[in-house]
């Protein structure tokens, strides 16, 4: 089969479930793929392809993913916050 990083066009088979193929639905760079090991259904996402073909992006994190990153770090860090000065000073 496929594997990250590879270019894809669309009908081409990435991956098999249960035997079946699964082929892709864009023309593009092979993003990411499910782990084998997980069960999956019917019409789930199993993958994602890239449609700029641009390999090194397969490699990155894209700004969506910090910015969702850098909001659940600021609420972790927050509540820490919150949680110490109430240890201590008893009040908030």
């Amino acid at each position: 089969m496929r594997s990250i990083g590879d270019e894809v066009c669309i009908g081409e088979t990435v991956a098999k479930v249960a035997g079946i193929p699964v082929q892709s639905q864009l023309d593009g760079v092979l993003r990411g793929l499910i782990h084998p090991s997980v069960s999956v259904t019917k019409g789930l996402k199993i993958g994602d392809v890239d449609p700029r073909g641009d390999r090194t992006h397969c490699y990155s994190i894209t700004d969506k993913a910090l910015a969702i990153a850098g909001g659940v770090l600021e609420v972790i860090m927050s509540s820490n916050n919150t949680a110490a000065v109430y240890k201590i000073g008893g009040t908030l």
